[in-house]
């Protein structure tokens, strides 16, 4: 969980791996794998002299540095012209098409104006190499943000693609069952008779899981629990 390339070396060691040929590796190709960003330039800089072929995809979520100094506060230290150099000069050592990732939220970030600023933008930065993956926020209880109606989504693509970058929705799936990205709650719990437990809840099913250091158990599932609230919420979400 958390930055990747706050962990640099362990996430090049761990894409390398994954990417080497069976039986050190899994072979999965390096253009199948994607590196996914809030932007510390410098990490991105040292990532593009790795020499590797994976996709790097930006969490820009705004074109406006005022707006995204509140959004993404590290981009207080590393500011949005800063990002998209060190994303140009990735692009430009790997020859691979920069992703930009960003989450439509209605009222915040989703503005005809900030739909042509951040096509402009990019068209700038990235020219021909890039993309912006356009992510329809999934609705959360207890959340003060919702997702963008569709009308104001379809004019958001159409006014990017204008400024001639590529601009496609991603599918959402899992909301009937709120396990959708971010939808995911965790309530925890102490069972009479046993050690501290924490129940995870996705949609009308839930499974009783150990404390950190334990054993998550899914159906016949096993995983290690990790001591943080959002490692354990993760490692929920890919097992449940």
């Amino acid at each position: 969980m958390g930055e990747p390339l706050a962990n640099y070396k362990r996430v090049v060691n761990a894409v390398r791996r994954i990417t080497s040929p069976a039986p050190d590796g899994l072979g999965i190709s390096q253009r199948s794998v994607v590196v996914s960003t809030v932007g510390p330039a410098p990490a991105i800089r040292k990532l593009a002299d790795e020499n590797l072929s994976v996709t790097l995809a930006v969490s820009l979520h705004t074109p406006d540095d005022e707006l995204r100094d509140t959004l993404v506060p590290v981009n207080n230290r590393w500011p949005i012209a800063e990002v998209l150099d060190a994303a140009r000069y990735y692009a430009d050592k790997s020859g691979r098409r920069v992703s930009i990732e960003y989450a439509l939220i209605r009222d915040i970030n989703d503005q005809p104006w900030r739909a042509d600023m951040l096509g402009q933008k990019l068209h700038k930065a990235l020219g021909s190499r890039v993309h912006v993956n356009l992510i329809p926020l999934n609705p959360t209880p207890g959340s003060k943000w919702d997702a963008s109606p569709k009308p104001t989504e379809r004019e958001f693509v159409r006014r990017v693609e204008a400024q001639g970058v590529p601009c496609t929705v991603r599918d959402t799936r899992g909301q009937e069952i709120a396990a959708a990205c971010g939808q995911l709650a965790a309530e925890a719990e102490r069972l009479p008779g046993a050690n501290p437990s924490a129940r995870v809840q996705v949609g009308r099913r839930s499974r009783t899981i150990g404390i950190p250091g334990c054993t998550l158990v899914v159906g016949r599932t096993s995983l290690p629990v990790v001591d943080h609230a959002s490692g354990l919420a993760g490692f929920a979400a890919c097992a449940v």
